[in-house]
């Protein structure tokens, strides 16, 4: 379920940019779309909770906040940027490329096997995306390569910061999932801050950051991909809380295929052959997955 609402998240994104979104005002009234979503549905049970833990442990509380400002708050910010300034043949791939970096650091910091297998199966999995996104296509890099490449290095690294928490304290999945929005609050924030006070400290990103203009032809697209990716936190952190790091990596290589499927449908984009070679080894690795011990190891 991840892998299907990140990929419903990701087409609606699409779909809002090409109504004419901005980079921050999108990400504003999505950030509150999702803060939204997650207190109808988990703040009831959890709230409490949440609660609970900010008064009593607060020093569990700032390390999941700080983890998840940066998965969640760098990380969307820096790939929303990407993607705003690289073609999207290249985003698709490089996205891709938190699978590495995930294995790396849960292999690292939580110690997971680098076993042999678990190795084939990433390399599988990263040529499978690399042909279904880029048709087997080399591509030149973009200043927005490197914004997208920074977004995995946050998400990796904040996942695998808060698999190490959950792991060695007893902390609630949904609790986490409903600091996430908010974490994400102070980076987004300073960004709006710079853009409007100080936009000369962007550079070039100026105009890609400009803000903050709210037109109404984006903004249902910015509130249905705030309820995906609220939707997708919550699948993303329960999984977590019983699977390893490296796992739910390696699961969310499903979304390019979902992806494609809506591109094609909503979008009347088309695969090629080579493409659809791709699809096959990333659900062969999947198939690996499952029918191993990859999940646990």
């Amino acid at each position: 379920m991840f892998s299907a609402f990140w990929a419903f998240q990701i087409i609606i994104a699409k779909l809002g940019f090409i109504a004419g979104a901005k980079v921050l005002p999108f990400q504003i009234v999505l950030v509150l779309s999702a803060i939204a979503t997650l207190a109808v549905l988990l703040l009831p049970k959890s709230g409490p909770d949440l609660g609970q833990l900010f008064k009593h442990r607060p020093s569990l509380f700032w390390k999941l906040f700080l983890a998840n400002s940066i998965q969640s708050g760098l990380g969307t910010s820096l790939s929303i940027i990407g993607i705003a300034l690289t073609a999207a043949i290249n985003a698709g791939f490089l996205v891709k490329l938190a699978t590495v970096t995930t294995i790396l650091f849960a292999w690292i910091i939580l110690k997971e096997k680098l076993s042999g297998l678990k190795i084939a199966v990433v390399f599988i999995m990263l040529f499978g995306a690399y042909l279904l996104t880029t048709k087997g296509q080399s591509f030149l890099p973009r200043v927005g390569d490197l914004f997208i490449l920074g977004a995995c290095f946050c998400w990796s690294l904040g996942n695998v910061m808060v698999r190490k928490f959950m792991t060695t304290q007893a902390v609630s999945a949904d609790v986490i999932t409903m600091q996430k929005p908010v974490a994400s609050l102070p980076v987004f924030l300073a960004l709006i801050g710079i853009s409007v006070f100080s936009p000369g400290l962007l550079g070039d990103l100026s105009t890609v950051l400009e803000c903050c203009s709210f037109t109404p032809s984006f903004i249902p697209y910015a509130i249905g991909s705030g309820i995906c990716l609220a939707l997708a936190w919550i699948y993303l952190y329960r999984t977590l809380n019983i699977a390893t790091a490296s796992y739910m990596t390696l699961m969310s290589m499903a979304t390019p295929i979902i992806v494609s499927v809506l591109a094609m449908v909503i979008l009347d984009e088309k695969l090629v052959l080579i493409q659809i070679a791709g699809a096959g080894l990333i659900i062969l690795a999947g198939v690996v997955i499952y029918l191993s011990d990859i999940a646990y190891a």
